[in-house]
């Protein structure tokens, strides 16, 4: 279980450098959170033979949460039901998985809605907080998502 973690943790450090983000210019935002949502699925392993499959930018709605720990949240992760927190805003994404959203700086939980509506959130920090997020005065952040729940690594 601790190596399960630790990949998650390591590969959630890797992705935001991994993906081309649209250049926060394009969209006139100064302050917020940007990035792209990607979706992998089936036998991501290298190997003999193996293509390597990658992930892919998928439509999906985002949800932007004042930030929640554990607690606050109906479910077990990575899908949960709903959460309790205050819900700041709902960003949808292109056809590509771009996203960007006009925010105050703050700390928040950044979610996407997948099927039955049930909200995705693979990360958590030290504190229990889910998909934690911290919007700081006149920065964008770069904040890319895996939905990596039909995956198999």
């Amino acid at each position: 279980m601790k190596f399960y973690k630790a990949f998650l943790c390591a590969a959630a450090l890797i992705v935001p450098f991994a993906c081309t983000v649209r250049n926060t210019q394009q969209t006139g935002l100064k302050e917020g959170i940007s990035g792209q949502v990607t979706f992998a699925e089936g036998n991501m392993m290298p190997g003999p033979g193996q293509t390597g499959m990658k992930a892919r930018g998928v439509q999906r709605k985002v949800y932007i949460y004042k930030v929640a720990a554990a607690a606050d949240a109906e479910g077990q992760a990575p899908l949960f039901k709903a959460v309790r927190t205050k819900l700041v805003a709902t960003v949808s994404t292109d056809t590509a998985g771009y996203y960007s959203c006009k925010l105050k700086p703050g700390r928040y939980s950044v979610l996407t809605g997948e099927e039955n509506g049930q909200l995705f959130s693979s990360l958590s920090n030290d504190k229990g907080e889910i998909s934690p997020a911290e919007v700081l005065p006149n920065e964008v952040l770069l904040y890319n998502i895996l939905l990596n729940y039909k995956a198999a690594y």
